[in-house]
């Protein structure tokens, strides 16, 4: 006998247990997977497709979206922030929800999963039939899809441009620091030292842009930095 359509009520989980079970029974899940995965959230920010929707309203193209894919059951949520004096209210676009592939073949039980959404960007993906152009995406997800190579998120040459542009002119008084620094008058100075080093001078560096730094200047990869090189290349050109 053929499963039943989606009768509209609750999710497609909910409609397919009432079918096995006069009383439906809770879903089943790996609670180890569930531990380990739950923590693990992809965002996007995105907008409509306008060129693919079949009758949008001229005023789709002002909407913003926020995409949640949650790797512990495969869920999706969208939210869209409010804009003000746009008309849309904005609030829960999607509740969270498992979501069935757009035209799948399959239908119920085909969902869609990560690789349906760690696309190249900008990129559009449907989403209950809806085209949403994926445009960013936060840092965890990046290093998720680079396999945590910073190199591929960050620059090093724009690390160093933001660092010549905010210290210019201080040459002489962070090279002074760095010998204060250097009790063994080695040429020296610890990588916990350089970073120090970017917060005193408020150099506004986030965590990726400082690992990189540290990659880049920890050439012996010895936990050391020569600073004489480091004020050279950068804030004495």
């Amino acid at each position: 006998m053929p499963l039943p359509p989606y009768n509209g009520f609750g999710s497609e989980h909910d409609s397919l247990a009432s079918y096995f079970n006069l009383i439906p029974k809770p879903r089943k899940y790996d609670a180890t997977k569930q531990a380990t995965l739950d923590a693990i959230i992809f965002r996007w920010k995105a907008k409509l497709d306008m060129d693919r929707m079949t009758a949008p309203n001229p005023d789709d193209h002002k909407r913003r979206f926020v995409i949640s894919y949650f790797m512990g059951d495969g869920s999706i949520s969208i939210y869209e922030p409010p804009i003000q004096n746009s008309g849309f209210m904005g609030g829960k676009f999607l509740e969270r929800q498992r979501v069935i592939r757009h035209k799948s073949g399959q239908g119920f039980g085909d969902w869609m999963s990560e690789t349906d959404l760690l696309v190249d960007l900008p990129g559009t993906v449907w989403i209950n039939n809806y085209p949403f152009v994926l445009l960013e995406t936060d840092k965890f997800t990046l290093r998720y899809v680079n396999k945590g190579r910073i190199d591929s998120l960050v620059s090093i040459d724009a690390i160093h441009e933001k660092l010549r542009t905010k210290g210019r002119g201080l040459a002489k008084e962070i090279l002074s620091v760095f010998r204060m620094l250097d009790d063994d008058s080695t040429g020296k100075v610890s990588l916990d030292d350089l970073v120090n080093m970017m917060r005193k001078f408020n150099f506004d560096l986030d965590e990726d842009e400082l690992i990189a730094l540290m990659a880049r200047w920890d050439i012996h990869k010895d936990g050391y930095v020569d600073y004489q090189d480091f004020v050279a290349s950068i804030f004495q050109q």
